[in-house]
């Protein structure tokens, strides 16, 4: 590996391929992925804005929208490869692609594209032609044409899940091999002492044919659904060995079947589930649930940049668990760090691991003092555990639906993977954990930085630059934090509802869900707990007061309407009457 840090480019119009490959380079210390781009137009433009780029990883077919327009991307990709060598001779071109045609390679060739690969290639081999090519050697397929369009003709339009699946394969016939090769070497191993040579070589030949049935599953699960690898082949035991084993691995090989069908599944259902939450993260993202929240001070343009960060934290950190071979009893003790190292690399991809500002304690001083903006961040993380992370709901139902396809409890009913309850209800979580993780990685700026002239400019939205308004955001998440400590969340709890935030086509709302928490109403206590008890006495006499102020209430109108109202109409009309009596009196005393 080189001591020498690459920074990247990533162009490819696939949004989860690009996601997937920023995750898988993210594991390489000498990797970093500075921008991506989705057409080739954008190119240029990043390139002028981010100067420091050592390597463009590039596919070809940018921006095609239907088979008739391939031919046009292509021929339009091949003069964006010429325009920056032209504009950038020392910049290395890397090639991607599952593009197969021999003409076109060799075009590429001649417009000094530096490297070329399959999508679906070997990592290891992958990850030695990025390193090269970013070093200034060229590094290309070592395959004659014909055979690299043989072995590659079903890698054309290749999803993620199918890469995924590749890889896997791949990466367990190298593993088999490799230990199959050191058992053959130690069954011919001249060292062994004549009285355990026998025992030794029944043990051997056990693990031979265990290792031989193995191999032989997976060609048959996953051979012909991924593309053949020409390859040394290794010599197999013999024939009489693995059929004398056939009956003993019959259970294995079905449990084995069993769990690739489930990884093959988990996998298409998080593909899915990641499309549609990034066409959710390029809709609309303002906050109309009514409830302030701490990315609410990001304009859109980094409000978008830290959900696509935590997303794929998200991801890689669900990669890392499934190729770490967790069991699922050991899930629920992980979710703590699982949290914290998705947030602690979310902060330090959203701010950059080198930005510095200047430090607003010595802002009069002379000397120019400048700190490290995540360093500081990063100090906070008992207070964003404590506030954020250890709150976030139903992340280990989550993670377990998708790493072992656990059935989720939807409003008392069991759903399992891939019913549309389950993908609801998964895509609600998903939202909601982006969302609540993005809050805790803002939470520390505004506590450290919040005034800082550079960070206003730089993440702010316009109307929150004024320190007036600053401060009074501040306020509303603090009024906020009380209110959900002691009147919101107690509420929820004894209503048996949670407020989970998702994204939709308004933007980002509140939506109610749902759940059992008896558990929680009897650990309420203090003002919580009061709470509580006010609002079921409310319950018990709201009702019988309701009724009873409706009873006084009528029989109240009833006296003032029958009762007072009739004497006072009564009275009326004698007085009325007794006045044209008198009146009438009078002119006839007057006539005569």
């Amino acid at each position: 590996m080189s001591d020498k840090l690459s920074k990247l480019l990533l162009v490819d119009s696939d949004r989860i391929f690009r996601m997937g490959m920023r995750s898988w380079l993210a594991q390489f210390p000498d990797f970093e992925v500075m921008a991506e781009a989705e057409m080739a137009e954008d190119v240029l433009r990043i390139l002028q804005e981010v100067t420091d780029i050592d390597l463009v990883i590039l596919d070809f077919n940018l921006g095609v929208k239907n088979r008739e327009s391939v031919e046009f991307s292509r021929q339009a990709d091949l003069e964006l490869c010429q325009q920056l060598k032209s504009q950038y001779p020392r910049l290395p071109i890397f090639l991607l692609s599952s593009l197969q045609d021999s003409e076109l390679l060799q075009m590429a060739l001649r417009v000094d594209v530096d490297g070329y690969c399959l999508k679906g290639t070997d990592p290891e081999e992958l990850v030695t032609a990025i390193r090269q090519v970013a070093l200034g050697n060229r590094y290309w397929i070592d395959q004659p044409w014909g055979d690299r369009d043989r072995l590659g003709s079903n890698l054309t339009n290749l999803s993620v899940v199918a890469i995924v699946q590749r890889n896997l394969y791949l990466a367990g016939l190298r593993q088999i091999d490799r230990v199959l090769t050191e058992v053959k070497e130690s069954v011919t191993n001249p060292n062994h002492d004549q009285i355990g040579d026998r025992l030794a070589k029944m043990v051997l030949a056990g693990q031979a044919r265990e290792l031989a049935a193995a191999r032989w599953l997976i060609n048959r699960l996953w051979g012909q659904k991924t593309t053949p690898v020409i390859s040394k082949e290794i010599p197999s035991p013999d024939v009489e060995l693995i059929r004398s084993d056939r009956v003993t691995n019959k259970s294995q090989n079905i449990s084995n079947q069993k769990l690739n069908n489930t990884n093959n599944n988990a996998l298409a259902i998080q593909a899915s589930l990641w499309d549609k939450t990034v066409k959710k993260l390029q809709a609309n993202l303002v906050n109309s649930s009514k409830i302030p929240l701490e990315i609410d001070i990001l304009n859109n343009e980094k409000k978008r940049k830290l959900l696509y960060a935590v997303l794929r934290q998200i991801e890689q950190s669900l990669t890392e668990l499934r190729f770490s071979g967790i069991e699922p009893s050991q899930l629920s003790q992980k979710i703590p760090d699982i949290l914290k190292s998705i947030w602690q690399e979310s902060t330090i991809n959203f701010f950059g691991k080198y930005y510095v500002v200047n430090n607003i304690s010595n802002a009069n001083s002379e000397v120019n003092n400048e700190v490290n903006v995540v360093d500081i961040l990063i100090n906070d993380l008992e207070i964003v555990q404590t506030e954020f992370l250890d709150k976030i709901p139903h992340v280990e139902n989550f993670l377990s639906h998708l790493l072992f396809e656990t059935e989720l409890i939807v409003d008392n009913s069991s759903a399992s993977i891939g019913a549309p309850e389950a993908m609801q209800r998964t895509e609600l979580i998903l939202d909601n954990l982006i969302i609540q993780i993005a809050n805790g990685v803002i939470q520390p700026l505004l506590n450290n930085f919040a005034d800082v002239e550079e960070i206003k400019q730089n993440f702010y939205r316009y109307n929150l630059l004024a320190t007036r308004e600053i401060e009074r955001f501040r306020n509303d998440l603090s009024w906020k934090y009380r209110l959900e400590k002691y009147i919101t969340e107690p509420q929820l709890i004894f209503e048996s509802r949670q407020v989970l935030m998702g994204f939709t086509d308004r933007g980002i709302t509140r939506i109610n869900i749902y759940m059992p928490r008896n558990q929680e109403l009897q650990q309420l206590e203090g003002v919580q707990l009061a709470v509580t008890l006010a609002l079921e006495l409310q319950d018990a006499i709201a009702p019988r007061l309701k009724s009873a102020i409706a009873f006084l209430g009528s029989g109240f109108v009833y006296v003032l309407t029958n009762v007072i109202g009739r004497g006072i109409g009564l009275i009326g009309r004698g007085v009325v009457q007794g006045i044209g009596n008198a009146w009438q009196d009078s002119r006839n005393k007057k006539n005569y």
